[in-house]
């Protein structure tokens, strides 16, 4: 847990990286799940999957940095 107590960040800073992961998370769920659905392959379950966990990681980490400590 070192790592966490030498990466301080103010309330601004917490606000700005919390909402560059939700717009990460979208784009990144967008792109893996949506571009299934568009593209011309037929439909790969496993990528939809990694679409979808990455969506909940990245809102995860989001969540993490927008709470007050």
């Amino acid at each position: 847990m070192r790592l966490w107590t030498m990466l301080r960040l103010g309330s601004s800073r917490r606000a700005v990286l919390s909402e560059t992961f939700r717009e990460l998370a979208n784009l990144a769920g967008g792109a893996m799940v949506l571009g299934q659905f568009v593209g011309e392959r037929p439909l790969s379950i496993s990528i939809v999957a990694v679409g979808v966990l990455a969506w909940l990681i990245l809102v995860g980490l989001a969540l993490f940095y927008a709470e007050d400590r």
